[in-house]
C-alpha cells in the first residue's frame, strides 16, 4: 500500500453483510460524526410517464426497503441527498422520526416530461443546526432550473462550529477532456463555489462541501479544481484526492436501452473540507459503500455509492 495523505488513516478494511464498505477509520470514536453523500437517482413515489420512464428506475417496496437497510448500515450523523423529489420519497429510505429534514428552496417546476431533482439534508435529531439561506446563485441562468445549495451551520453547546453546504451541480463536463455548454455553466458555479468558501475563510468558519460535483475533480491536473483553489488560502482539502473509486452501480445505456453494471473512471461525488478543520486535532476517515453482488442483481438502487467522512475530535 502506497503511503496516503496524512488526512486519511488507512487502519483497518471493514466489510458490511449487506455490501462492502471501504474504510478509514480509527481506533477512537469517543466522539465522532459521520456525514454522508448519496445521489439518489431519481428517488420518486411517482411514476414517470412513458416519455421519461426509460432512464427513471422503477423501484419496488424491496427497494426501497435495500436502500433504507443501507443508510442503516452506514447510519449517518448528517446525509446530504441528491436527486430525491419530495419528502415522502425520502420517507422511503430514512426513518422521519429520527432525522430532519431540509430541502433546498427551489421551486417544484414540472414540466410535461419529468419533476425537479432536489437537493437536501437528512439532520440526525438532537443534533442542533441552523439553516442559511440556499446557495440559489449556483442556479447560474436565474430560472430555477439549476439546482440550490443547501447550506446549513451545525452548533455544539450554542455555538457554530461547523458550515455545510450540500450541492448537485451541472452534469456533462466530467474531465479536461469536456469542452462544451455544460463545461461553460459548471465553470461559473465553480466561481460561485470559490466565493462561497473565500466568505467562510475570511469569517473564520470551518466548512465542508459535499455532494455530487459531476466533475473528476481528484484527476491529475484538473482545472476546475486549480481555479477553485489558486486563489484560496489556505487550500481546501479533497478528500478523494489519490484513492481509487470502487463503485459498480446499476446505470442506463441509452444506446442499448437497457439497464447494466457498470463501474465509472472516478469519483464525482466528493467532500470538500477546510483544511483548518484538520490543524484542530480533528481527524477525518473516508468510507465508500460498495454494492454486493446479491445488491446488483436483486435491486434497483442508485447509479452512484454512497460516500461517507467521520471526523473525530
Amino acid at each position: 500500500m502506497t503511503n496516503p495523505p496524512t488526512y486519511y488513516l488507512l487502519l483497518l478494511w471493514m466489510i458490511i453483510t449487506s455490501g462492502q464498505v471501504v474504510a478509514a477509520v480509527s481506533p477512537s470514536k469517543a466522539k465522532s460524526l459521520t456525514l454522508t453523500t448519496w445521489n439518489l437517482n431519481w428517488l420518486t413515489d411517482q411514476i414517470p410517464n412513458e416519455k421519461s420512464r426509460p432512464t427513471i428506475p422503477l423501484r419496488s417496496a424491496r427497494d426501497y426497503q435495500a436502500m433504507a437497510a443501507i443508510i442503516n448500515d452506514i447510519s449517518p450523523d448528517v446525509f446530504a441527498f441528491q436527486e430525491v423529489a419530495n419528502l415522502q420519497s425520502i420517507g422511503k429510505v430514512i426513518s422521519l422520526d429520527q432525522y430532519q429534514i431540509e430541502f433546498s428552496s427551489r421551486k417544484d417546476k414540472k414540466n410535461d416530461e419529468i419533476w425537479p431533482q432536489f437537493v437536501g439534508f437528512a439532520i440526525r435529531k438532537g443534533i442542533a443546526y441552523h439553516r442559511h439561506p440556499d446557495l440559489h446563485q449556483l442556479d447560474v441562468w436565474d430560472n430555477q432550473y439549476l439546482r440550490y445549495g443547501v447550506d446549513i451551520s451545525l452548533f455544539q453547546q450554542g455555538k457554530p462550529t461547523l458550515r455545510i453546504l450540500a450541492v448537485h451541480l451541472k452534469s456533462g463536463c466530467y474531465s479536461n477532456r469536456h469542452r462544451n455548454k455544460s463545461c461553460t455553466v459548471l465553470k461559473e458555479q465553480f466561481e460561485v463555489l470559490e466565493n462561497w468558501i473565500t466568505k467562510r475563510q475570511e469569517q473564520k468558519q470551518s466548512f465542508i462541501i459535499l455532494g455530487d460535483f459531476n466533475r473528476r475533480l481528484a484527476s491529475m491536473g484538473d482545472k476546475f479544481w486549480q481555479k477553485l483553489t489558486s486563489a484560496l488560502t489556505p487550500t481546501p482539502a479533497l478528500i478523494t484526492k489519490d484513492i481509487e473509486s470502487h463503485c459498480r452501480s446499476q446505470a442506463y445505456n441509452k444506446r442499448k436501452k437497457q439497464w447494466e453494471v457498470r463501474q465509472y473512471p472516478g469519483f464525482i461525488d466528493h467532500f470538500v473540507i477546510d483544511r483548518r478543520k484538520q490543524e484542530k486535532d480533528t481527524e477525518v476517515s473516508f468510507s465508500e459503500y460498495l454494492y454486493s453482488d446479491h445488491q446488483l442483481r436483486q435491486f434497483q438502487l442508485s447509479d452512484h455509492c454512497p460516500l461517507s467522512i467521520t471526523l473525530q475530535f
